[in-house]
């Protein structure tokens, strides 16, 4: 369900997802509506980053990513150059409240878009050689957002796929103690 107002800001965190009218809101393996990680301009375009992050807000009962390379129907990266007619995507609980934490300035925020990784570096190096870190993402209690014990989410991508705006084969991995 979208609403047809653009946002003036397509760089955050968290939020409401300002996608085309061409792009589908992405959905898990079990047909429920993925949390957008974080939205981003890059080149002439915005990526999108999304991840089935329930279990890790705190909702036992869901079924999502472990320790380790996720499984591609739990993640969805993103690319649109069509910044047109963009339309907020409202994802709801059933009693009406907000599915989404609210949305935080990429500028302020802890965790990294684009840069070098700042924890785990030597293991992602050895896992994964060849790739970069297009987005690190950390835990966060003021949304009570964790990853067992300490531990960080990474999309990583090739730089080479990054220079063609190719993001199907971005990597998401968690690491954890």
């Amino acid at each position: 369900m979208y609403k047809d107002t653009v946002s003036d800001k397509p760089n955050h965190w968290w939020g409401l997802a300002t996608l085309p009218e061409e792009i589908s809101y992405p959905y898990n393996g079990e047909a429920n509506p993925m949390t957008l990680v974080c939205q981003f301009a890059y080149g002439e375009g915005l990526v999108y980053i999304f991840a089935d992050l329930d279990y890790f807000f705190g909702d036992m009962e869901a079924d999502g990513g472990h320790i380790g390379e996720w499984n591609s129907n739990l993640y969805q990266v993103l690319y649109t150059d069509h910044l047109s007619d963009l339309h907020e995507h409202e994802i709801r609980y059933a009693d009406g409240s907000s599915a989404v934490p609210e949305p935080r300035d990429t500028t302020n925020y802890e965790s990294r878009i684009l840069s070098k990784p700042t924890c785990w570096q030597d293991e992602l190096t050895q896992d994964y050689p060849g790739y970069e870190v297009l987005v690190q993402l950390e835990e966060d209690d003021d949304i009570g957002l964790r990853f067992y014990d300490c531990g960080t989410l990474f999309f990583l991508i090739k730089p080479a796929d990054l220079a063609a705006r190719n993001f199907n084969n971005v990597k998401c991995v968690l690491y954890s103690y």
